[in-house]
Formats: structure tokens, C-alpha cells, sequence
């Protein structure tokens, strides 16, 4: 199927699309952190207000939990080691550079900014995999879908970190396509966007799958020889690397997360739920049949899966999603927004794009 390129009307569908993204997230943008989550969101933004209120300092992030509720150890300077502050720092510099509004609403804005890069590449792919049609229904999907619209709003740094990996992907695929002529700097625009993003959230670390996948697609067997991924792989994971590293000095600010594997809390202590009936029913039912489908496009997904495809790149999407929901079964089934890292976004290219084949 020929690819097609990117036009003038595919402009001003995507930017009639984003207009409605933003109108939808925009509504009561200046709520209290009282909404799903509202911990998880406070203790985000606490790490920007502080920022705010003493200096933004990337290697010492702090929020206002003292206790040893998180790690096991007390914590008097209520440092917190979950992802790298880049969110929160960019949340913090808006607030410094304009105090007008309060400080939450600038982290709802900034996460609506990177939603809509979301929005924009999931066009994109779909755009030169498939139609027209299946880019402009996948990503208004994704603009207007409740689900979608809730945690594309909130204080949280998954949407930032799915965005760089989304990033990382489209300048993977763009250097992959052999006809730039500045693959070189795309190839580094994508090594940088997907270490900020494992530096943001590592889970997003499976997202190296489609992008393995465009090596082996461009270079095939010999990819074992090209310098090209040595560099991106150490681009990717020196950072990460050196940042575990470096947190290792404060264990009182990295919280326990033993249990994102195998386990989930109940009022009755941690229960062991990897691979059991009860987590095929929370994460494949509950989640993403009734609270993600909305029930009824569980029937296009499953139609979609047995499509055959020209190209086996969305796949490689699909496949990323599938390993790290059995990777952290734990974390998946605890709490919803762990399906945010990969989920939302790839039933957007998986259910269209196939059912549309």
C-alpha cells in the first residue's frame, strides 16, 4: 500500500482535531487537585511548587511527605526519586516566568501540550501506514474519548514521558524511510527524546520494540555492524544509568516498588496476583474492555487483531504494549493509570487502523 504524504488538508484536519482536543481539556482547568488520583497528582505538583519556591534543582527533587510511607525510612527533606523532574521543572519555569494562575494549572496545561503531540504522531503514523481516514478517526479518538481526555489532563508525568517516546518513535520512522536527507540528526532527535522519556517514567523502556523494529526493517541482519546502534543505545541508557546511580545516596526518597511485578495491596496486606485469573479479569475486562473500549470497541480491537497488514510496525506497537502488561502486572491492576503508558495510546492505532484495513 502506498504511503501516502503529509498535505494541506492533513494540516487542517490535525488542527481542527487539536482545537477540539484542547476544548474538551480545557474545560474547568483551574479545579482543585480533588479529581481521580488526586494524591498521585498532589504529590506531582508538590515537587513543582517547591521547585518554584526555592530554586529548580533537577538532581534534588522534594515534595511534602516527610514520612516513611513510601520507601520505609523516614524522610525529613522529603526528597522524591519516582521519575526525573523534568515535568515538574517545566511546570515550576511557567509558574516563574508567569505567576498569574495557580500553579496546578500550569501543570494541566503542559500536560494537555504534550497530549497533543500524541495526537499529531499518532496521525502521522497511521496517515503513512494506512488512510487518511484511519489517522483522522485514531486520533480523534483519542482527543475526545473520556478516558483519554481525563488523564490527558492530569498532574502526571506519563503523558510527557509517552510523548518523548512517541517523539523518539516518529524520528525513528522518518530516518527509517530513507529519504531525508539529515537521517543523522533525526537519529539523534530520537535517541534523546526516548532517554528523556525513560528518564521520566522507565516503563516506557518497551517502546524500544517498534524502534528495534525500523532497525531491523532498514538494515535487516546486518544491523549487528551498523555504528548507528551503538550510539542510540548509549545515548538511551547512559543517562538512566548514571541517574539510578546517583539516587541510590538518598534511599529515603525512592519509594517501594518491589511489588509493581507481582503483587497488589488489599485491605488484607499484599496479595500475589502475577499471572492469576484476577488479573486477566481486572486488566483485559475491567480496564480495557469497559473502562478504556467503553465495552462496545472491544469489538473492533478484536476484529483488528486477525487483520492482515502490509506492515508489521504497528504490530511491534502492539506487541510493546502486551510485554509490559505482563511485565508489571502488579502496578497494571493497582492503579489505572499504569495502562496510561501504553494502553490508551495503542488502542487508538490498534482498533482503527486495523478495523479500517
Amino acid at each position: 500500500m502506498e504511503k501516502r504524504k503529509f498535505s494541506k488538508l492533513d494540516i487542517f484536519l490535525l488542527t481542527c482535531i487539536c482545537v477540539v482536543a484542547i476544548g474538551m481539556r480545557l474545560y474547568k482547568i483551574n479545579a482543585p487537585l480533588s479529581d481521580y488520583h488526586s494524591w498521585r497528582q498532589a504529590d506531582t505538583a508538590a515537587v513543582a511548587r517547591n521547585y518554584a519556591k526555592n530554586g529548580i534543582d533537577l538532581l534534588h527533587p522534594q515534595y511534602d511527605d516527610l514520612s516513611s510511607i513510601q520507601s520505609g525510612q523516614e524522610n525529613p527533606q522529603g526528597f522524591r526519586y519516582v521519575e526525573f523532574p523534568i515535568y515538574n521543572a517545566i511546570i515550576a519555569a511557567e509558574y516563574i516566568v508567569a505567576p498569574f494562575l495557580p500553579i496546578e494549572v500550569y501543570g494541566r496545561l503542559t500536560t494537555i501540550f504534550f497530549s497533543l503531540i500524541i495526537i499529531s504522531i499518532i496521525y502521522y503514523l497511521l496517515l503513512k501506514e494506512h488512510s487518511r481516514l484511519s489517522a483522522f478517526i485514531a486520533s480523534l479518538t483519542y482527543a475526545i474519548f473520556p478516558a483519554f481526555v481525563f488523564f490527558s489532563r492530569v498532574i502526571l508525568p506519563e503523558t510527557p514521558a509517552i510523548a518523548f517516546a512517541f517523539l523518539a518513535i516518529f524520528f525513528s520512522y522518518r530516518w527509517s524511510d530513507g529519504q531525508s536527507k539529515n537521517r543523522l540528526i533525526l537519529l539523534l532527535a530520537s535517541a534523546f527524546s526516548m532517554s528523556i522519556s525513560i528518564l521520566i517514567k522507565p516503563p516506557v523502556v518497551f517502546y524500544l520494540i517498534p524502534i528495534v523494529f525500523l532497525f531491523f526493517q532498514t538494515h535487516k541482519l546486518d544491523i549487528w555492524k551498523k555504528w548507528e546502534m551503538y550510539v542510540y543505545t548509549l545515548i538511551v541508557v547512559a543517562p538512566f544509568i548514571a541517574w539510578r546511580l546517583f539516587i541510590l545516596k538518598f534511599p529515603e526518597g525512592i519509594p517501594a516498588s518491589d511489588w509493581l511485578i507481582t503483587s497488589v495491596n488489599t485491605y488484607e496486606g499484599q496479595k500475589v496476583i502475577f499471572m492469576k485469573p484476577a488479573f486477566f479479569r481486572w486488566i483485559f475486562y475491567e480496564r480495557i474492555n469497559i473502562m478504556i473500549c467503553g465495552a462496545y470497541l472491544t469489538f473492533f480491537l478484536l476484529t483488528g487483531l486477525v487483520t492482515k497488514l502490509k506492515s508489521y510496525f504497528l504490530h511491534s506497537i502492539f506487541l510493546a504494549a502486551m510485554v509490559y502488561l505482563f511485565v508489571f502486572q502488579g502496578g497494571n491492576v493497582q492503579h489505572e493509570y499504569y495502562q496510561r503508558s501504553y494502553l490508551r495510546l495503542l488502542l487508538c492505532l490498534s482498533v482503527w487502523e486495523r478495523r479500517l484495513s
